[in-house]
């Protein structure tokens, strides 16, 4: 008990010493919150500039979605234009799928 009284009567006595070691962490601790504030917004700028650029790659997916499905949809079109031939008769499908030279009409 005795101990533990001597070391706390040197605590109160020594007081300032420790109020100064006190005061010279928490200035340590405002410098390093200091620099890290200045990393933290350095990479908020590079964030920024990344999503600046993938802005773009991301309009340019969009369109390049669009493309294939304008292209899919342009194939199914066809599809079904080739199904509609099909049906039709033979003479017929002939006649329009033949190679005609410009200019000639189908009336001779």
């Amino acid at each position: 008990m005795l101990k533990d009284a001597n070391e706390r009567i040197q605590f109160l006595l020594h007081a300032d010493q420790h109020m100064a070691e006190v005061v010279e962490l928490l200035k340590n601790t405002n410098d390093v919150l200091a620099g890290l504030a200045k990393v933290v917004d350095r990479l908020n700028g590079m964030i920024e500039e990344v999503d600046k650029r993938a802005g773009g790659v991301v309009q340019l997916l969009g369109r390049m979605d669009r493309l294939e499905e304008a292209a899919l949809n342009i194939e199914r079109a066809t599809l079904g234009v080739e199904a509609a031939l099909t049906a039709l008769p033979r003479a017929l499908r002939t006649r329009i799928t033949k190679a005609r030279k410009p200019g000639v009409s189908d009336e001779a």
